[in-house]
């Protein structure tokens, strides 16, 4: 058995868990949490896209026969409509593109500290990259 004493002197040397005030933030806990949000993210916005189909059939049933309505709250609506697509694209995009580099880990490419970094800058760099392109591309179409 081990005495009291000596139990009490280990479990004092020993590291505590580092808690978020004195956490260092890298890239890859970064990338992490963000993977994680995201998913959760794109499994939620499943409501919201259901949501958006069968309010966008209602607004077409309506200005049938009606003149539409361009009132502040229908402006509220387009604008968080489209502020959560651009969002939802986002997340999808950021998921994908770092869930690559999930496959090249588990084939055991990428571990080194330096490279991590640089996919994990390179995996969000293309992930607003690819975003804004999407947007645009969008944007442009609808005014065409």
């Amino acid at each position: 058995m081990t005495d009291n004493k000596n139990s009490q002197s280990l479990s004092s040397r020993r590291p505590t868990s580092p808690h978020l005030q004195i956490y260092r933030w890298n890239v890859s806990s970064l990338t992490s949490i963000m993977h994680r949000f995201t998913g959760v993210a794109l499994f939620f916005s499943i409501l919201l896209i259901s949501w958006y189909i069968t309010y966008y059939t209602y607004q077409i049933n309506i200005s049938e026969g009606h003149e539409s309505c361009d009132c502040p709250i229908q402006q509220f609506l387009d604008f968080v409509f489209f502020a959560a697509g651009i969002f939802i694209t986002f997340a999808l995009y950021y998921h994908f593109c770092n869930g690559i580099r999930h496959l090249f880990w588990d084939i055991g490419f990428g571990y080194e500290k330096s490279r991590a970094k640089s996919n994990g800058i390179s995996v969000i760099l293309t992930s607003i990259l690819l975003t804004v392109v999407t947007v645009g591309l969008v944007t442009y179409f609808k005014f065409l």
